[in-house]
Order: C-alpha cells, then sequence, then structure tokens
C-alpha cells in the first residue's frame, strides 16, 4: 500500500514538473514572438503577446520588453512602471535603469535621472547582455542591431551631464560632458558642451567647441546655427546651402543680413531655403520684405501672394502688399489693402498711419483725419505731429 501511495505521488509531481516546465516553454516561446512582433513595428500584438508571457512566468526580460514596447507606441509613464518592474525581478537589469534614466531625464526629473545614471556610471566591469536593445535600422532596411550598455559607457557621462545642467550644476555638467569626450569625441557631445560654456559666459570655450564640431562634421546644422549666433561673421559655405536641414540656419543668417542692411546676402539665403521647402509661407514673407528694400515691388507681391496661398491666415500679408503698392504711388490699392488687414486686427497704429498717408495722397483729408487720430491713440508718435498739421 505505502509503495503504490510513493508511486503515486511520484507521478503526482511528474506531472507537475512538466506542467511547469511546458509553462515555462510557452512563456519563452510567447516573449520571442514578442520580440519578432517589436522588431517590425507591430507594437499592439507585441504588447499582447508579451503580456500572455508574463502571465505565464514573469521574467525580467519579459517586463522589459514591455517597457520597451510602451515606449514605442508612446505611454512614457507606462514603460517607467515596466522597467520598475523589471528591476524587482532582477534589481542589475542594467539596460532597464538607464532606459528609465532617459525618460526621468525627459520629463522633468533630472534629479531622478542624475541618480539613475550615477549608479551604472558606478558600475565597474558591467558584462552582462541578458537586456537589448532591439533598435531598427534608421535605413528603413529593418535590420536590428544589438546594443547593450556595455558599450554606452561615454553617452552615460553625456546624459548625466544634461542631469545636471537641467538641476542647475554646471560645474557638475560640465566635468561629465568632459568625461564623455575623453572616451569618445563626438559632435553631439561637443555641442552639449559649447552650449553650456555660452550659459557660463565662456564665449571663447563655446566658439571653440563648435568650430571643432564642424571640423569633425562639416555639415552639422545644429553646430553651424549655433555658431551663427554666436559669431555674427560666420557665412555658410555655397556647397551646404543646399542641404534641406539647413533652413533653419538660413533663415537665421538671412535675418541677420537682412537687419544689417545687407539685402543681397539675405536674398541669396532665402532663395535656398525656399528651394529647399517651398512650402515654408515665412520664408516667402521675409523675402518679400528683402524685396521691398529692394524696390523690387512686383516681385515682393509675387511672394507675398504666395505666402497667402499657403497660409492664408497670415493677415500681416495684406499689410505687406499694401505698402507694395503705396511705394508704387498705388494709393487706392494700398489703402484697399490697409483696410483688409485692419477688418481683421484694428490695434495696429502703424497699418492706420500708413492708410492715412494713403488717403492724404488721395486727397481725402476727412478720411485721413479719422486714420491719423485711431493711429495717435494707439501710440504712433508720428500721427500727433500730422494730425497737428492737416487736421486742425
Amino acid at each position: 500500500m505505502m509503495r503504490n501511495y510513493i508511486v503515486w505521488l511520484g507521478l503526482f509531481w511528474m506531472v507537475l514538473s512538466v506542467e511547469a516546465q511546458s509553462k515555462y516553454q510557452r512563456a519563452e516561446e510567447l516573449y520571442e514572438k514578442a520580440q519578432q512582433e517589436y522588431r517590425t513595428r507591430n507594437y499592439h500584438e507585441a504588447l499582447d503577446l508579451v503580456n500572455q508571457s508574463m502571465q505565464l512566468a514573469p521574467t525580467a526580460d519579459a517586463a522589459y520588453l514591455s517597457g520597451l514596447v510602451h515606449e514605442a507606441m508612446g505611454r512614457d509613464l507606462r514603460a517607467v512602471s515596466s522597467y520598475e518592474a523589471t528591476l524587482k525581478l532582477d534589481p542589475r537589469y542594467d539596460e532597464a535603469i538607464f532606459q528609465k534614466a532617459i525618460i526621468y531625464l525627459n520629463y522633468g526629473d533630472p534629479a531622478q535621472a542624475h541618480a539613475d545614471l550615477s549608479v551604472l556610471i558606478n558600475t565597474e566591469g558591467i558584462t552582462q547582455t541578458r537586456g537589448v536593445y532591439f533598435q531598427l535600422d534608421p535605413s528603413g532596411q529593418e535590420q536590428n542591431q544589438i546594443l547593450s550598455v556595455n558599450n554606452l559607457r561615454s553617452k552615460l557621462f553625456h546624459y548625466r551631464g544634461q542631469a545636471s545642467e537641467k538641476m542647475g550644476e554646471y560645474d557638475e555638467a560640465l566635468a561629465d560632458y568632459n568625461e564623455a569626450l575623453m572616451v569618445d569625441t563626438l559632435a553631439t557631445y561637443l555641442i552639449s558642451r559649447a552650449l553650456l560654456h555660452e550659459k557660463m559666459n565662456n564665449q571663447a570655450g563655446a566658439l571653440a567647441d563648435l568650430k571643432l564640431t564642424i571640423t569633425l562634421d562639416r555639415g552639422n546644422q545644429l553646430a553651424w546655427y549655433n555658431l551663427a549666433l554666436l559669431d555674427p561673421s560666420v557665412v555658410l559655405p555655397d556647397d551646404l546651402l543646399e542641404d534641406e536641414s539647413f533652413g533653419p540656419t538660413l533663415s537665421l543668417l538671412a535675418s541677420r543680413a537682412m537687419s544689417e542692411g545687407n539685402y543681397i546676402l539675405a536674398k541669396k539665403y532665402f532663395d535656398k531655403s525656399i528651394q529647399n521647402d517651398d512650402a515654408d509661407a515665412l520664408s516667402y514673407i521675409n523675402r518679400g520684405r528683402i524685396l521691398l528694400k529692394m524696390n523690387q515691388f512686383v516681385l515682393a507681391r509675387a511672394d507675398f501672394n504666395h505666402a497667402k496661398a499657403l497660409e492664408p491666415e497670415r493677415i500681416e500679408i495684406y499689410y505687406l502688399i499694401g505698402n507694395s503698392f503705396f511705394y508704387e504711388k498705388q494709393f487706392e490699392r494700398a489703402a484697399a489693402y490697409y483696410n483688409q488687414y485692419l477688418t481683421a486686427d484694428p490695434t495696429n497704429g502703424m497699418v492706420w498711419y500708413n492708410g492715412a498717408m494713403s488717403y492724404l495722397e488721395l486727397d481725402n483729408k476727412e478720411e485721413a483725419c479719422h486714420y491719423l487720430q485711431r493711429a495717435n491713440t494707439l501710440g504712433m508718435l508720428q500721427a500727433e505731429k500730422v494730425l497737428k498739421k492737416y487736421c486742425r
């Protein structure tokens, strides 16, 4: 009898063992399928599969993958919860620490990001590669690369420097940027250090870093943009004018050239900006302003009308077209456009004044005085003098 009981008990534990083994095996299969769905951007399917895997057998790898999927779906706070769950299962899952640190850095908790990144930096000899980033190939060929924390040491210093900078700890940030650059001389790190130098009123250091960035990466538009902000003498090389990513830099340089009265150079920059992006209404408006300065009124109107077709809600276009007609001494048409503008925005004293000047040229003193009175009420100093002269 006892022998039969022992045999039965052995069979019972054998069945349980087989069932447990089957459950864990099924959980692993679901996890691997979830990986594949994540790699091919089928995020809802990946999340469903990884949740099934977790229900059968919670593992740190599955919890971590759940975090990655939530991040890819734009659910960053939910991703943090998954990374925290990962660390409950495995406190030394370094990739989870890193991922949640970056979320904290980007979403307003630099102190927590700093603490997490410090844990990783202070850990010597990180060798585990259990958790990985399943990064899709940015070329769009959907090839995957595996990247572990092992080869992220310079990035850890760079991100911790950003956390320190957000907390206002500039000296600590500078020390970390220096450490990052000792490991890897990357353009991103140099630009971060340059911007920090500028905050610390070290313009020479900022300029040196930006120029070194351009030496390493000649087409880095962010470096050129910030260099142009700091150094008014910067002129963008002609071959870079063709690069569509240089739109903000072109606009900056064009606006600066315009303010300095160098309309030919300003127009050159806006020509290239429009060539690179012909759907940017502001570039047409600004080029039109330059053409007004160059007395090319018909071309200026063409730009203003093009901008109006792109963005009809930009009401400043009406008074700019009005100005073009005023300069051509077509005062009746100028007044018509000024009135179109004032219908939408009656608070602009300058446009009331321009309208008054048009009516004076048309010998319509009554309308001119009415417009001058409105301009004077809105603070146009010139209006008061003209009122005294024509409207007693």
